[in-house]
């Protein structure tokens, strides 16, 4: 399931998420003249990667629900989206069509949620957009940060696992995102995370959330990485 945040703040936008792979198993029980079907959640690994950034266009993109496609992890087929069907010059409103259409089309009834973050150039200005979308759920994509009135405004989008995000974010006592600088929007996604993992190590059910936490910074500028899961050996 995992869980995805996004913060859009005047300066920047903030893409993080944990590393936690899980599959779903399901199993059928007889209990007495009834069978029954039992679903299980297993992780199968503390290191994926939730939060990918585009090389050819400078966007970003953040997913959740279904770990695996054709029993590859969904960001292989991001990569592959990347090789095989961007244009240099597809903005960012193009780019999260054609993503929705590649997952869908990558198996039958693939559930894939995301988030889609970046700029895009009007004139000499560069204008932040946040999309969200899903599969199955959402499967038209939604603008986040722009207001019915048409100006764009700031605050944090959460997707996955949010039951703990969901009692961490009071909307009556929301941060000032029109005032706060990139660190502390950096600092506000981990926080909503590492809080979701601390959480969930207490609460008696299947710990969807976990694993490193993945930090993505987007400017006008381009994409970097603020926090990311290093590859090592065995021995550390």
């Amino acid at each position: 399931m995992s869980l995805i945040v996004t913060v859009y703040v005047p300066s920047g936008i903030v893409m993080a998420a944990d590393s936690r792979m899980l599959v779903r198993r399901s199993e059928e029980r007889t209990e007495g003249e009834k069978t029954v079907r039992i679903e299980h959640n297993i992780v199968v690994s503390d290191n994926a990667n939730s939060v990918v950034p585009l090389r050819s266009v400078p966007f970003g993109v953040s997913l959740y629900d279904q770990s695996l496609i054709a029993g590859q992890p969904v960001e292989s087929h991001i990569q592959r989206f990347e090789a095989d069907d961007i244009d240099p010059e597809d903005d960012i409103d193009a780019t999260a069509d054609k993503l929705m259409a590649f997952l869908q089309g990558r198996q039958a009834n693939v559930s894939v949620g995301m988030h889609v973050a970046g700029y895009r150039k009007q004139g000499r200005t560069s204008i932040p957009v946040v999309l969200v979308g899903h599969t199955v759920k959402e499967t038209t994509l939604r603008r986040v940060n722009l207001s019915e009135g048409g100006e764009v405004r700031y605050g944090i989008v959460r997707a996955g696992d949010v039951s703990v995000a969901n009692r961490l974010i009071d909307p009556k006592s929301l941060p000032l995102f029109a005032a706060m600088p990139i660190q502390d929007a950096v600092d506000y996604a981990v926080h909503i995370i590492r809080t979701t993992i601390d959480t969930l190590r207490f609460e008696p059910r299947p710990p969807t959330v976990g694993g490193p936490i993945d930090v993505l910074a987007i400017t006008p500028e381009g994409t970097r990485w603020v926090q990311r899961k290093e590859l090592h050996g065995a021995g550390g």
